[in-house]
């Protein structure tokens, strides 16, 4: 049985930033939000296929470049939530805490 994906209001407004920070980069940031589409799907039947985040163990982490989507797994509702995509160089702790 398959997991229902939902993006939650952070990952919406993540997605605007890193589009516009990358506005003079359009390839780059299709690329990305290509590689994460599929990575996300890819949860629909996997929500558990990538690792736990250790600085913050509530969320599980896919790397994609220099990005870095985080997700929680809710398994009694079969639902993974779509939380953040953040740069992966800045203080992440510190961002998912926002």
């Amino acid at each position: 049985m398959k997991y229902k994906i939902e993006y939650i209001s952070t990952f919406h407004a993540d997605i605007l930033a890193v589009n516009r920070f990358l506005a003079e980069y359009p390839r780059k940031a299709a690329r990305i939000f290509a590689k994460a589409d599929k990575a996300i799907m890819n949860l629909r039947t996997m929500p558990e296929l990538y690792p736990v985040y250790h600085d913050v163990p509530a969320y599980r982490s896919i790397v994609i470049e220099d990005y870095m989507v985080f997700y929680k797994v809710k398994k009694q509702e079969r639902l993974v939530e779509i939380h953040r995509l953040i740069y992966g160089h800045m203080d992440i702790p510190a961002q998912i805490q926002e």
